[in-house]
């Protein structure tokens, strides 16, 4: 028990820095031994070692998701979780790992766009990155995900119109540029300056 000793709640720490610390030292390392270490941790009594534990697992998943990739079952397990921290946490490991392992998360895929509608803010943001991450996977991916990328930009809160239109637009196929483009359209004049300025900086690069 090496590695789990340096997370957050055990250095009696509140803050995050110790998880990303220890998260960049595994994936400099490819560290896989002591990637299980931590990856056992979501199965501690103690929900503040669960939550660390995977802070530190998705944080791998930033950095290099490959380590990561084979924990997808565990994380696909989590997002039925009573805990709020730990679904929107599972959620952040699995889009990171989705183009990766699409073939293990489609069939979860309903329980993913439920919890889209239905979760916490960071629960939507990261599910909607793994449909576009998946969407990446392959042309039987895309084909499957399009129609809910493109509902996903309609209904989206304007305050977070223009971020997704970043994430997602790289994404869209010339076969759907052009409906696509139509959505960002319609919806720009109800943005912000702000925002309408980032918004036409994703039209302008679709075309």
């Amino acid at each position: 028990m090496v590695y789990i000793e340096k997370i957050a709640y055990h250095l009696g720490r509140r803050d995050e820095v110790p998880n990303q610390e220890l998260a960049a030292e595994l994936a400099r390392g490819q560290n896989r031994a002591g990637i299980e270490e931590i990856a056992a941790g979501l199965k501690d009594k103690n929900p503040a070692v669960q939550s660390d534990c995977l802070k530190v697992l998705y944080s791998i998943g930033y950095l290099a998701p490959e380590l990561i990739s084979g924990y997808a079952p565990t994380f696909l397990s989590l997002l039925n979780s009573k805990n709020n921290r730990m679904v929107w946490g599972a959620m952040i490991a699995i889009a990171t790992i989705a183009e990766l392992v699409p073939g293990e998360i489609m069939p979860h895929i309903e329980r993913i766009k439920h919890l889209i509608e239905t979760g916490t803010v960071i629960t939507n943001v990261w599910g909607v990155k793994t449909l576009i991450n998946l969407s990446k996977a392959g042309d039987r991916y895309y084909a499957a995900l399009i129609g809910d990328l493109l509902d996903l930009q309609k209904q989206c809160r304007s305050v977070d119109f223009a971020k997704r239109a970043e994430d997602m637009s790289p994404v869209i196929q010339a076969a759907h540029l052009g409906e696509y483009k139509a959505i960002l359209v319609e919806r720009k004049p109800s943005l912000s300056g702000a925002a309408q300025k980032r918004l036409q900086t994703v039209i302008n690069r679709l075309g």
